[in-house]
C-alpha cells in the first residue's frame, strides 16, 4: 500500500482540504471543512501535522445593508469541496445546493444558487439554481467550475465579479453597486453545453495543459480533459478521453483506453503536470464456511483504495504497489476502506478524506503541490485578427491617430485614450475622473520606471498578451500593480517565480515582503523554495542570508520556523 503517513481525527466527516494564503509569519494556511459546518487549521505540533481549533466564522445575511455575525453550523447543512481561488483570494465551498465564498478574515457568504432549493437555472448569484455543487477548482483568473445538472452529469461555470480581484482598489468605479446588487457585481452561473455520459465525480482545473488549461473530469471508470479558451468556455466540442473506458471496470494500469479505473472519487493535479486520483475498488477474498454441513467458501467483500498517477499522455500507474499493475492477488497493498477527495499538502502529502467516517489520512508518496499563483497563459494570438490588429495599432505610432502622448522618463508614448480608458481603470480614473490634466494632450507618468517595462504594460493593454522578460519581470509586476491591473501582475509574478535562483532569491523575497498585499502568495512560493533549496543558498550566496536577517529580521525568524520544521521532516524520514 502507499507509504502510510497518519490518520487525523475530525469532528464530523472531513469533506475537504484547501491551502490559502498564510497571515503574519506564516506562509501558508492549510484548513479542514467537515459536513458539520466547522472550520479546523491543520497547524504543525512538533513533529506532526493535528488538527488546531475550530476557526471563529463568520457569515454575511442577503439583506441590504448586509449583516455580519457568528456563523452557527446548523443540523442538515453540508459543508464541502472547498477550494482557493487567486483571482479574490478567497475560498469557495459547497453550501448544500448553493456556493459560498469564505474571504481571508473567515467572513462566509452565499454568493451562487439557493441553499434549501436545487435545480439547473442559469443566472445571476442567487438568482441562479445548482444541484449539489461539489468539486468545485478554480483557474485562478476568475473562473470556477463545479458540479451541476440534476443528474449530476453537468458541469457549472461561475464567473466572478471584477471587483472581487485581489488587490482592487476600493475606488474603482465597478465598486459603486456593491451593495445595490447591480448584474456586474454577482457571480454569472453558466451550464456547459456538456453532458458526461455518467455521473461526474471529480473535477480538477489544470493550469499548464493547454493555452488556457484544461478541466480534468472524472467519472466512475475514465478521465477526460476538457481544453478551455481564455474566457473559460469549452474549446472543443467535447471533452478528450485522457485515461480509462467509460463503464468497462478494472484496476490494469496502461496507458489511454489500455488502463482501468474501478471507482474513482476525485482528482487533483500535481506539481509535475500528472493527475492523482483516488480509485476504490471491491477486494474479494475466499472464507472457509464456519457452518460444520457447509463446504462452499463464503465470500468477504473488503472496500479498498488505490491512489495513481495519470501523467500528462495519459499513461496510468499505481502509485505504492510497487509490481506496477495491481493484480487479484496485490490489490490488497490498497489503503482499506473507500476514501476520495484526494488534495495535496504543501508538505507534499496526500490527504484522503473518507467515506462516512470522521477521520483524514496522509499518506507520502513523493507529490508537488501546485504553486497558489496559476501559471500565466502563453503569449499567442488568440483566434482571429483582433489581437495582431491592435499590436500593429500600437506599433505605427506616431500615425495621426493617437490623441494622447503618455511621459515616462525621457521616452514618449503616442496612444489612444479612449482604449485606455477602457482597458484601464487606472486612466480611467486619470483621464475621466477629474483630474486637472485628465484633458491635457500629454500626460507626465514620473514615478513610472523603468520605461522598457511601461512599454511591455502598454503592449498587454493594447493586445491582451505580452512576453515578459525575467529581467523585466518584477518591475512589470510592481508597475501593472501601481496601475490597477492584478491580472498582468499575477503574470509578471509568475515569471519571478520560474526564474528565481538561490542568488536571487534573497533579494525577491525582501522585495515581495516590501510590496505586500497582492503580492502575498509571491511571498508564500518563495519562502518555500528558499526553505526547500537552503542549502544551495547558503553555498552559494551566504552573504544575501546575512542580508536577509539584516534587512529584515521578522521574515528571518519565520524562515528559520520553516527550516526546523524541514529538518524534522527530514529526520523522520531517514
Amino acid at each position: 500500500m502507499p507509504p502510510y503517513k497518519c490518520k487525523l481525527c475530525v469532528s464530523g466527516e472531513a469533506t475537504g482540504v484547501a491551502t490559502r494564503p498564510g497571515t503574519g509569519l506564516a506562509e501558508v494556511e492549510t484548513i479542514v471543512v467537515t459536513g458539520a459546518g466547522r472550520i479546523h487549521p491543520l497547524v504543525a505540533a512538533g513533529k506532526e501535522l493535528v488538527l488546531g481549533p475550530e476557526l471563529d466564522t463568520y457569515e454575511v445575511g442577503e439583506e441590504i445593508p448586509a449583516e455580519r455575525t457568528r456563523y452557527q453550523s446548523r443540523p442538515g447543512v453540508h459543508l464541502s469541496s472547498p477550494c482557493y481561488d487567486p483571482f479574490s483570494g478567497s475560498v469557495f465551498v459547497r453550501l448544500e445546493n448553493a456556493v459560498g465564498r469564505l474571504t481571508a478574515d473567515n467572513t462566509l457568504s452565499v454568493v451562487a444558487g439557493c441553499r434549501l432549493e436545487s435545480g439547473e437555472v442559469d443566472g445571476l448569484g442567487v438568482d441562479a439554481r445548482l444541484t449539489d455543487p461539489a468539486y468545485i477548482c478554480s483557474n485562478g483568473r476568475g473562473l470556477l467550475y463545479t458540479l451541476g445538472g440534476a443528474k449530476l452529469d453537468r458541469i457549472a461555470h461561475l464567473q466572478l465579479p471584477e471587483s472581487w480581484r485581489a488587490g482592487a482598489s476600493p475606488d474603482a468605479p465597478v465598486a459603486a453597486n456593491a451593495l445595490a446588487g447591480a448584474g456586474e457585481e454577482r457571480v454569472k452561473v453558466t451550464t456547459l453545453p456538456y453532458r458526461a455520459a455518467s455521473r461526474i465525480c471529480g473535477l480538477a482545473y489544470h493550469p499548464s495543459a493547454g493555452p488556457d488549461g484544461d478541466l480534468i473530469i472524472a467519472t466512475r471508470t475514465a478521465l477526460y480533459r476538457l481544453p478551455l479558451n481564455p474566457d473559460g468556455s469549452p474549446a472543443a466540442p467535447a471533452p478528450l478521453l485522457l485515461a480509462g473506458r467509460e463503464g468497462e471496470w478494472g484496476d490494469e494500469d496502461g496507458r489511454g483506453e489500455e488502463a482501468r479505473f474501478c471507482g474513482l472519487w476525485g482528482c487533483v493535479v500535481n506539481g509535475d503536470g500528472a493527475v492523482i486520483v483516488a480509485d476504490n475498488y471491491a477486494d474479494e477474498t475466499q472464507e472457509e464456511s464456519q457452518e460444520e454441513d457447509d463446504e462452499e467458501a463464503v465470500v468477504a467483500i473488503t472496500w479498498r483504495t488505490a491512489v495513481r498517477r495519470v501523467a500528462p499522455d495519459g499513461t496510468v500507474t499505481t502509485l505504492g504497489s510497487g509490481a506496477g499493475p495491481l493484480t487479484p492477488a496485490g490489490s490488497a497493498m490498497g489503503l482499506k476502506g473507500t476514501f476520495g477527495r484526494p488534495f495535496i499538502l504543501p508538505s507534499g502529502h496526500l490527504c484522503l478524506g473518507a467515506s462516512r467516517d470522521s477521520a483524514i489520512r496522509l499518506l507520502d508518496v513523493g507529490l508537488k503541490p501546485c504553486p497558489l499563483l496559476c501559471p500565466a497563459p502563453k503569449a499567442r494570438a488568440p483566434c482571429g485578427s483582433l489581437h495582431a490588429d491592435m499590436g500593429a495599432l500600437l506599433d505605427a505610432q506616431p500615425d495621426g491617430t493617437a490623441d494622447l502622448t503618455l511621459v515616462v522618463g525621457d521616452r514618449r508614448f503616442p496612444v489612444h485614450r479612449a482604449i485606455l480608458i477602457a482597458r484601464s481603470d487606472y486612466f480611467q480614473q486619470r483621464l475621466q475622473g477629474g483630474f486637472a490634466d485628465g484633458a491635457a494632450a500629454e500626460l507626465s507618468l514620473p514615478d513610472v520606471d523603468p520605461a522598457d517595462a511601461f512599454a511591455l504594460v502598454l503592449r498587454w493593454l493594447y493586445t491582451g498578451a505580452v512576453d515578459i522578460p525575467s529581467a523585466l519581470a518584477p518591475a512589470v509586476a510592481e508597475l501593472a500593480d501601481r496601475l490597477l491591473l492584478p491580472e498582468l501582475c499575477s503574470d509578471a509574478q509568475v515569471v519571478v517565480l520560474s526564474g528565481v535562483s538561490a542568488e536571487t532569491v534573497v533579494g525577491s523575497l525582501l522585495w515581495a515582503e516590501r510590496l505586500g498585499g497582492s503580492f502575498a502568495p509571491l511571498l508564500a512560493e518563495l519562502k518555500e523554495w528558499l526553505v526547500e533549496h537552503y542549502d544551495e543558498v547558503a553555498d552559494c550566496a551566504e552573504p544575501s542570508l546575512e542580508r536577509l536577517l539584516a534587512a529584515n529580521r521578522r521574515l528571518a525568524l519565520g524562515l528559520m520556523a520553516g527550516l526546523s520544521s524541514r529538518s524534522a521532516k527530514r529526520r523522520r524520514t531517514a
